[in-house]
């Protein structure tokens, strides 16, 4: 490990612990895309720690693990991610791409690879695929309401 990595890993660890990132209640790892990978509640993370080139999240729900070289950075913020009910930029293929939902499933259409999450709108993180190959998302088990929905980056609303 290089010295500034020790550094900033020690800095992580020391704000996780001591409470310093007091005010801020979410932690969120961005990917090297910048895109949002995870975001937990911090009264719901018990650990962090780094082992074997992989940051290992231990929370609530169990185990996530994450290589850090995916890792483009981890921010501490107010909600779950930057603002699920902004829209910061809007790229020319957006208007290409639509989102047909139903009770049972969510379907992309115009993309078919990528990267797609589903959040609520307060923030948490219901459905992460990294590898996504344009098939539909089951949703049987989201109760009824309004999501935010990312595919490669593009951010859009649905409704359940």
């Amino acid at each position: 490990m290089t010295r500034s990595f020790k550094s900033s890993l020690v800095l992580l660890v020391m704000m996780l612990w001591c409470g310093l990132a007091n005010g801020q209640s979410f932690m969120t790892f961005y990917d090297t895309a910048g895109g949002p990978m995870a975001s937990w509640s911090l009264h719901e993370v018990r650990k962090v720690t780094f082992d074997e080139g992989n940051i290992v999240v231990k929370n609530l729900a169990g185990d996530d693990i994450f290589a850090i070289n995916e890792v483009l950075s981890i921010k501490f913020t107010d909600q779950g991610i930057d603002d699920p009910t902004s829209v910061e930029k809007i790229s020319s293929d957006v208007s290409s791409i639509r989102i047909a939902a139903d009770e049972n499933s969510v379907r992309v259409i115009g993309a078919n690879a990528g990267r797609v999450a589903i959040w609520a709108v307060n923030g948490q993180q219901l459905y992460n695929n990294r590898n996504w190959h344009g098939e539909s998302i089951d949703i049987t088990q989201l109760e009824r309401g309004i999501y935010i929905i990312t595919i490669n980056n593009n951010t859009f609303k649905f409704k359940k």
